[in-house]
Parts: structure tokens; sequence; C-alpha cells
């Protein structure tokens, strides 16, 4: 899809979303029929039944009912990465989503159809008002698995767990297919769900604007700097042979801190105090768990700490390709491009402020040098009249230069050229 076709569609959904109040919801169709055990779609009286139980019943658990989903989150809007992160939103809490971020039915792929989380395992459409609950969990119960007793080389526990594997299998499949079929028969969603670019970080290409972000980023975390763990880890092979991160200045010109700078280069932000927080993938970290003499957790990953489907680790959800060399041995030298994940954009907006910083430094150097210096095969050094002198040549010979990209000249001498 162009970039042209693409601009067109979110303009289009900013009209929509300026709409939503006063939108009416797409009609529901009939129920669904029932599912297998472990699936269960419920009709929206059930729906408002269960929630009036839950008022009465105090709980614990973390519950967001339908009415608390947004009214951004609640409309067809696919091109809307807005109303995208709204809904990935409601799966952040561990306690109530179950379901692990590696699978092919992680919050990311249902966020994309539409759905919201809003209660344990159950998600919701806000446009035709269906729910389905997801469970995962399977119990080999059957008899033919438990009556047989274990050989003493596991034969048995090896065919429990083939078994096993066969039926979560079975189960993905059949979630897959409930993300598009188990909304109503008349709800877009069903149609056309969010593109393959609704999950990208914006502005990492541009490098003005990718850096500008980073210290935003590192100037948050850097409020209680002592709040940082120490050893901060990042992909090792990435880095092996370059002092990038050593050479990297910001416009202060001091030297950042190590372990806050590889954090907000892989996107992680303050979110309270000692937590910092993703707002990608809504991963949230207690920095505590990572200090003292014996840490709970042993190391902070900057990259691995995102979950699987987060743009700031994968390069798939991130979907942006750029050109990172030629082919190697052989005769195609055409450019080859590569997807890169939002760590590894930022990654090169550094390379190539740190590559701009070197060459506006010797080239200062050089001019420096060419003004500074004696005169080549002269042992002696320049007066202040030859220094000032070579200094009015350097000018003049920088405007000659400049003069065939002096449009403004170039039409005026076009203008006073006499006409035939």
């Amino acid at each position: 899809m162009s970039y042209a076709v693409e601009t067109k569609k979110r303009k289009f959904d900013r009209i929509l979303e300026a709409l939503s109040d006063s939108a009416a919801s797409p009609a529901r169709s009939s129920l669904n029929t029932r599912n297998n055990a472990s699936t269960t779609t419920l009709t929206q009286d059930s729906a408002s039944d269960s929630s009036k139980r839950r008022r009465v019943a105090p709980t614990s658990k973390i519950i967001v009912t339908s009415s608390s989903v947004t009214s951004l989150s609640g409309h067809y809007l696919p091109s809307s990465r807005t109303a995208f992160l709204q809904r990935l939103e409601t799966f952040r809490h561990v306690t109530q989503w179950h379901i692990p971020s590696s699978e092919r039915i992680n919050a990311a792929e249902w966020a994309k159809r539409g759905w919201a989380c809003v209660d344990t395992d159950t998600v919701y459409c806000g446009a035709c008002k269906e729910r389905v609950h997801v469970d995962l969990e399977v119990n080999v119960d059957s008899k033919e698995h438990n009556d047989h007793e274990r050989d003493e080389d596991g034969t048995e526990e090896d065919d429990s767990f083939a078994f096993r594997t066969e039926i979560h299998e079975g189960l993905i499949k059949r979630y897959q297919e409930m993300i598009v079929t188990a909304h109503a028969e008349s709800c877009l969603w069903r149609q056309r769900g969010c593109d393959s670019t609704i999950q990208r970080i914006e502005g990492l290409l541009n490098t003005s604007i990718a850096l500008s972000a980073l210290q935003t980023r590192y100037d948050g975390l850097m409020i209680q700097a002592d709040e940082i763990p120490e050893h901060v880890s990042l992909p090792a092979e990435v880095f092996e042979g370059t002092n990038t991160l050593d050479d990297f200045r910001f416009n202060d010109g001091g030297k950042p801190h190590s372990d806050a700078l590889k954090l907000a280069l892989c996107g992680w932000e303050r979110k309270g105090e000692d937590i910092i927080e993703c707002r990608h993938c809504f991963r949230s970290l207690g920095l505590w768990l990572y200090r003292g003499e014996s840490p709970a957790m042993d190391r902070l990953d900057a990259v691995e700490d995102h979950l699987e489907y987060c743009p700031w680790r994968s390069a798939e959800a991130q979907n942006t390709e750029i050109v990172v060399g030629v082919r190697e041995n052989t005769d195609d030298s055409r450019p080859k491009a590569q997807q890169l994940a939002g760590w590894s954009l930022v990654f090169q907006a550094m390379l190539k402020d740190n590559s701009r910083k070197r060459g506006s430094k010797s080239l200062g150097s050089t001019f420096a040098s060419d003004i500074d210096s004696p005169t080549a095969g002269s042992e002696t050094s320049l007066t202040p009249e030859q220094r000032e002198k070579k200094m009015r040549d350097l000018l003049r010979r920088i405007k000659e230069i400049k003069k065939p990209f002096n449009v403004k000249s170039l039409l005026r001498r076009k203008d006073k050229a006499p006409k035939p």
C-alpha cells in the first residue's frame, strides 16, 4: 500500500473519530451457536446479567466491563493506530489475560480484529457486541490415557505429551479462525481488520525525530538516575567491534548514562517511581527487582523484556525496511532491503549522528589546519597579513563553488538576458 493511500485512510478515520459520539454501532446479527466446552460466546443479555452479578459479588480480580471500553476502540476504525493501542492496552494485566505473547493468538492478533479484553481471558467487540472466552488449558482425563501405567522408559509420558500438544495445536487453530468468525455476520471487523503497519512506530527513519524522542525518554529515566539498574544488556553481536554507545552524545555534549541510554534506545519510558514501561506492548517492569546484592531478577534485557509482538523487539511488527548494503559474492549489485526492529532503527540513527559529528569535526579541523598551518615548502609560520589574505581567498573560492547552485542568481540572469 502506497504512503499516499495510507495517509488518506488515516485522514478518513480521523473524520470518523470526530463523528464517533453520534455514530451508531453496527446492527447485531443473530446469536452465535455455542462452541465446544473450552470456547464460550455469550449473548448480550447474559453478558449484562454477568455484569450485574459481578457488581453484587465482591472480587479481588481486575475486571474491565464492556461499558468501560472507550468509544474510540469500540468503533470500526481499522486504520487508526490510536484505537488499536487502546484495544491492545486492555490486555496488559497479567492477572486477566493469560495467553502467552508468543502464541499465534496473542493479544495483538485479537486487537487487530477489533477485540478488547473485558474479563478473565474474555474478549469483546464494541461494534457487534459479541464475546469470546479463550481457554487453552488442556485436561487429559480420558480413561485410555489415565488407566495405563507408565513404562520405565517413559513411553506413556511421551504419548501423553504428544496428545496434549495435538490438542493444544487444535485449539490454537480453532481460535485463529474465531478471531474473524466470532464476529457477527454484519460486523465490519469480520470483513477486514487492521493492516500490517498498524503497530509501526512512526518517525524512526527520520534521524532528528528519532533522536529527539530518544532524548525525551532518556531525560524521563534520568529524573531518578539512582533507580536505573547496572549492566542493562543488549544483543552482543550487534555491538561487537563498535563504540557507538560510548561515542554518542546528545546536543548538550555530556556523556550520557550508559544503562539509561540503553533503556531509552529500546523504547522504555518512566511510568512512575521505580517503574518503567513500553507504550507499544504495555509491558511494565519494576526496577527494584534488578537491584541489590541478590536481585530477584538476574538481568534486565532491554530488548528481550518486551513482549514478542512489540515493534521495539519484533522486526515483523515494526514492518519497516531499510537498505543495509549489497549482496556479497553475487553479480547482483542492487541494494538489499531488510526489516529491522524499532530499537535497531534508533541505533542506525545514532550511527548516522555519530558519523555526521565526526565528519563536521574533521571538516572543521581541516579548515583550521589549512588556515593556521604554514604554506607548503615553507619553514616559517604565516604572518597575520598572510593568514587574512588566505582566508579571503578561501571565502572567494567557496563563493565560486556555490554560484552554480544559486537559483535566484540564475533566474535574474535569465530575466536580464535580451529577448530574441
